[in-house]
């Protein structure tokens, strides 16, 4: 049986209960509706990210929020599961993805108005198996592949209790989504099949993918994971038996929860008890980030004047004007926990997390 890794403390925090509140509900989530609520903008918020002008917000129950004015109101949109979404990506003014818990992906193809679930975390174990199955026949003798179903197999009997972490297009037919246990899905064709890629990945122990992003100006992704896990991929080729390769001279064993370029090309990654590190030359060397001590850093941001924005998951919100060499406190802040950040209006950010959204201004 493959090695099982715990989900780190922070992401038992954020997620486990209404993870736990879905399994106990037999997965009826993927099956009703979100409920309209009047208090959407004060429940749980774990992503806010903005696309072609529009802000968005997702959390619990299947809530995804959206706002033309700057924050000022937000629409609830209607959505066809009450799973918990964790991300959101819009590569177009149309198109957008969401994902969340029972490795759902919705899709909408009006902005963000409207949802239609395209994948989740039964058909999963079941496509993949399929998958794997196929590949084992055809190369039999690759020891990759019996592997994988096996992966398969143990995906099944967990039934669609998994989450998918982040979501990415490229455009409006290529995209990513990368989750718990290792799973990086692909679609090339706008979401109508979503594939495993487990084989295209350096992750035997299927650590798990909390974030994911295109590198700045390079045909090139990295992703950033449980226990040190970073990855690179070339988005530009055919894909191979080890597509996205592993950077074995991260300085740290811990898991990493977001990253972020900087304005000069260099990446910035943070993650559990407030470890912070950069890199210039896509992970050869790392430095460690100067900071005051936080708690977890779980969000970032690049800003459009250069500087950067992490938070941390007790409510500190950092800011870096130095190409992310450090950063200092900011004195703003809700008082709570903070789980996700965005730029606001001119002067202004977005933070969510348990008591909703809110919309803060930055120092002078």
């Amino acid at each position: 049986m493959t090695l099982r890794n715990a989900l780190p403390a922070l992401v038992l925090a954020l997620m486990m209960a209404p993870w736990s509140a879905s399994h106990a509900a037999k997965y009826d989530v993927l099956e009703l509706p979100a409920v309209p609520s009047e208090l959407a903008t004060k429940s749980m918020i774990f992503a806010i990210h903005q696309f072609n002008g529009r802000y968005f917000a997702v959390g619990h129950h299947g809530h995804i929020l959206f706002s033309d004015d700057g924050g000022d109101s937000w629409t609830q949109a209607e959505v066809p599961v009450r799973s918990t979404l964790l991300d959101i990506h819009c590569p177009t003014k149309e198109l957008c993805w969401a994902v969340g818990h029972e490795a759902v992906i919705l899709h909408s193809s009006d902005g963000g108005e409207t949802w239609v679930k395209q994948f989740d975390g039964i058909r999963y174990g079941q496509e993949g198996k399929v998958l794997y199955e196929k590949m084992a026949a055809e190369d039999p003798n690759n020891p990759i592949f019996p592997y994988l179903v096996e992966e398969m197999d143990f995906a099944i009997s967990q039934g669609a209790d998994k989450p998918l972490f982040r979501v990415n297009f490229l455009d409006g037919k290529r995209g990513y989504a990368v989750g718990a246990y290792g799973i990086v899905l692909n679609t090339l064709d706008s979401g109508e099949t979503w594939t495993p890629r487990l084989e295209t990945i350096e992750n035997d122990s299927f650590y798990h993918v909390f974030d994911f992003s295109p590198l700045p100006g390079v045909k090139k992704f990295f992703l950033a994971g449980e226990a040190g896990l970073f990855l690179v991929a070339d988005i530009s080729g055919a894909y191979d038996e080890r597509h996205a390769k592993r950077v074995h001279s991260v300085p740290w064993e811990g898991s990493f929860f977001t990253s972020s370029d900087t304005p000069s090309g260099a990446i910035v990654v943070g993650g559990l008890r407030g470890r912070m590190f950069r890199t210039e030359n896509v992970g050869e060397t790392w430095t460690v980030v100067e900071k005051p001590d936080t708690s977890s850093i779980v969000d970032s941001i690049h800003l459009k004047n250069g500087k950067l924005i992490f938070v941390g998951i007790a409510g500190e919100i950092l800011m870096s004007s130095d190409d992310g060499d450090s950063f200092e406190k900011l004195p703003i802040g809700t008082g709570g926990r903070i789980y996700a950040v965005a730029e606001g209006p001119p002067g202004t950010l977005f933070v969510g997390g348990p008591s909703g959204i809110h919309k803060l201004e930055l120092p002078e």
